[in-house]
């Protein structure tokens, strides 16, 4: 048995993530920040919004399951019902338990929170406090590693080098579990990215770590999902209105087999992606893809319903971009893959050079 101290740094439940997502169906994963503040709209999902979009959950025909069933089917170990949705929030702040959970507890709705544990350990007023937090894990309430400062994970401090800057996220991530731990009784084995930003190197050591990680492109998951970064719908003021919401909660996922170049950090403002497909119960002839900020844009099918590029059609600026491609069943719902691109300016053409060889 491993002694106390290392519990605490190592999840209980280590998924072999290294080995292919087994059987099981698809869930959609929603993903949410603040709640009725409504001056933060980029982060902030209207209460309005929020009591529709649980009205249509409870009356719509979909299942609301906790996390850790999805993590349970992901690792082999069960199904899931028909239109299953999970419900995650990012960060803990306050307004989750002053307007979110009243709402999801009166819903009979279960739900986790990746918690950021450093700005609740601060006593920051924006956010949560531990005892509010275990009042509501007697509601209903889950809670999983969201690392300890927030900081992006993927973004290198002055004269670090690979194996410092790495050693320091991982230190990040064991003393967000380590906190939870303490305080909590935390889901083992789920990490979400902080601002959903990761690459290759990250991505292979929180793998390595054992956790199953989320970020925040859209989709659907499903058992080939890639579980280095398994997506979710971001929910904010902009895009949370019902019909949209519709749409994207019935959604299945694209069945991809693989992305080339997988890695979302490009030192380029023009990338592409090439994506291989597996068999889709979808009419692929409709396949649409539309980039943040430009709209649709051209698919290029290499080999016919089953491996197709994309990319923008203007250059990017530097910063976050995605492109979401869905298609269209003969249901009425979409299948739904989502790519995010992360654009770095060539500041540094060795440290580029060397990502690129990753």
């Amino acid at each position: 048995m491993l002694p106390t101290c290392l519990r605490l740094l190592v999840p209980t439940s280590i998924l072999l993530l290294a080995q292919p997502l087994v059987a099981a169906d698809s869930a959609v994963v929603l993903m949410y920040h603040r709640f009725g503040e409504d001056s933060e709209p980029s982060t902030n999902i209207r209460v309005e919004q929020l009591e529709a979009q649980l009205k249509h959950l409870r009356e719509g025909g979909y299942t609301v399951v906790p996390l850790s069933d999805l993590v349970e089917a992901l690792n082999g170990g069960g199904s899931l019902p028909p239109r299953a949705v999970v419900i995650t929030v990012d960060d803990a702040y306050r307004s989750v338990y002053d307007v979110a959970f009243p709402r999801f507890k009166a819903s009979g709705l279960p739900f986790t929170v990746f918690v950021a544990t450093d700005p609740v350990d601060q006593g920051l007023p924006d956010y949560m406090t531990w005892d509010q937090m275990r009042e509501m894990a007697a509601g209903g309430a889950a809670y999983a590693n969201h690392g300890a400062s927030h900081d992006s994970l993927i973004e290198r401090r002055a004269g670090e080098d690979d194996a410092v800057w790495l050693a320091r996220v991982r230190a990040d991530v064991e003393q967000g579990w380590r906190r939870l731990s303490e305080e909590l009784d935390p889901l083992p084995g789920v990490f979400a990215y902080p601002y959903g930003e990761y690459d290759s190197p990250v991505a292979k050591m929180i793998r390595d770590m054992g956790y199953l990680a989320f970020g925040q492109q859209s989709g659907a998951v499903g058992p080939g999902s890639d579980g280095r970064a398994l997506p979710r719908f971001p929910m904010a003021e902009a895009f949370g209105g019902l019909s949209e919401f519709r749409t994207k909660v019935a959604s299945l996922p694209l069945p991809v087999v693989a992305v080339e170049p997988w890695d979302p950090v490009v030192w380029t403002t023009q990338p592409r992606i090439e994506v291989i497909l597996g068999d889709a119960e979808a009419k692929l002839s409709d396949l649409a893809c539309y980039v943040s900020g430009q709209g649709a844009v051209e698919v290029e099918w290499l080999t016919p319903a089953k491996r197709f590029s994309v990319g923008p059609s203007k250059p990017f600026d530097e910063g976050r971009h995605r492109v979401n491609c869905t298609a269209p069943r003969d249901d009425g719902r979409y299948v739904w893959f989502s790519h995010p691109w992360i654009i770095r300016h060539i500041k540094d053409r060795r440290h580029a050079d060397h990502h690129d060889r990753r």
